[in-house]
């Protein structure tokens, strides 16, 4: 006999976790499935990368009572500086400019891993089955059959509604056949941080480089995330170097703008490509997180365009479930991917398009992007637009990105 879920979430990541949160007020019952432990060393969803939150996602984790804990070594990017190396370009951007008192913030992703997981732990009606691992799903008219294996056993488990969550190698859409379009940009980010010599003033900076964006961004206790992205076929060359060699390279890229860098961090790499599921919605079946899209990281994009997803998704399904309603129904599912297409695709374009227009040393190109950054720099009304884009508070969004409960 399976055990009977309204929900069934694979993957307990951060887009995982976070959804099964923003569910949780229902009452209905959830699994989140889970290979690793999220207090495991081997969670790579849980490490110690700087991420940006935007004031979007801020907004999200606020309404959902989760940002309290958070803010307490969150801290707020002010201003942003993006350049174009040994070129004139650049755009200079300053929350106070649209009366906000940041524009962002950057936490750990073991931080707000710890956050959600502690929350899951203090509701009765979210079950984590970890560790487990995913063998079969089989789509019925009227409910999924997930069958998972742990502890040297299997079991199955029933649900109106599953969610893969898994990541961009997501196991549940090649049990499904649900096929993905790659872009392989050839890139490999290193993330890592580090000391500056200066204080960073909240500021996060964005330098454009030949071999791919470099990004340092203010964290607490005067420290900076780093991302440095290089070729990939130099990656491991990078990933080999002594502490003095590699932090002389970001040096070299960023310049003195902060001073000397120095304690740097441990280093992890991670491969740059835009994958996009062929299907994010079908019966019974959505395909959420890296899993649907994953994008480039030069703007920072990703994982708020994945609270906006789950925001998305909360708004179509809480309603259903507080009724009773089964969350499956092709009606929801449809008015899902509705509500959240234009923005997924402006954000995916937006990315591709700034990893094609500034990896490029054709002549036209180099003069056309630095122009453009000039014009969005000293342009008030474009500089806000493209500030409310950055920030996700742009178009018809869900109503947790407004600030509104469910």
């Amino acid at each position: 006999m399976a055990t009977e879920y309204d929900v069934i979430i694979v993957g307990g990541g951060m887009v995982g976790a976070s959804l099964a949160v923003a569910l949780a007020g229902t009452d209905s019952r959830i699994a989140i499935i889970e290979a690793v432990s999220p207090g495991s060393d081997q969670q790579p969803s849980y490490d110690d990368r700087g991420l940006v939150l935007s004031l979007s996602s801020q907004r999200v984790l606020q309404t959902l009572g989760l940002w309290d804990q958070m803010a307490v070594s969150a801290n707020p990017v002010r201003h942003i500086h993006v350049s174009d190396q040994h070129h004139f370009g650049f755009v200079r951007l300053h929350a106070e400019a649209l009366n906000l008192s940041a524009l962002g913030y950057v936490v750990l992703a073991r931080e707000l891993g710890q956050v959600l997981s502690s929350r899951i732990k203090r509701t009765g009606t979210i079950d984590l089955v970890c560790p487990a691992q995913v063998k079969a799903v089989a789509v019925r008219d009227n409910h999924v059959t997930v069958e998972i294996h742990g502890d040297n056993r299997s079991t199955k488990l029933d649900s109106k509604l599953l969610v893969a969550a898994d990541g961009s190698q997501s196991h549940v859409c090649e049990l499904l056949g649900i096929g993905s379009v790659v872009k392989d940009y050839a890139q490999t980010a290193i993330v890592t941080n580090v000391t500056p010599g200066m204080a960073h003033g909240d500021t996060a900076y964005e330098r454009f480089t030949t071999h791919g964006p470099v990004a340092l961004l203010p964290q607490s206790e005067q420290r900076c995330a780093v991302v440095f992205t290089v070729k990939t076929e130099d990656a491991n060359t990078y990933m080999g170097m002594s502490e003095h060699e590699f932090i002389g390279k970001i040096q070299d890229c960023f310049g003195y703008r902060l001073g000397a860098f120095r304690k740097p961090g441990t280093r992890k790499s991670y491969p740059i490509k835009l994958i996009t599921a062929k299907e994010q919605v079908r019966d019974r079946i959505v395909v959420l997180g890296n899993a649907a899209h994953t994008i480039h990281p030069n703007a920072a994009q990703g994982f708020n365009l994945c609270l906006r997803d789950i925001a998305g998704l909360a708004e179509i399904l809480v309603p259903a479930l507080r009724a009773g309603a089964d969350p499956g129904q092709d009606r929801l599912l449809n008015r899902y991917q509705g509500l959240r297409a234009r923005d997924q695709n402006n954000i995916i374009r937006f990315t591709d398009g700034l990893a094609s227009m500034f990896c490029n040393d054709l002549p036209h190109r180099i003069m056309l992007r630095n122009m453009g950054m000039l014009v969005i720099d000293l342009c008030p009304q474009l500089k806000r637009e493209f500030m409310r884009r950055a920030m996700g508070i742009y178009g018809h969004q869900p109503a947790l990105v407004r600030g509104m409960p469910l």
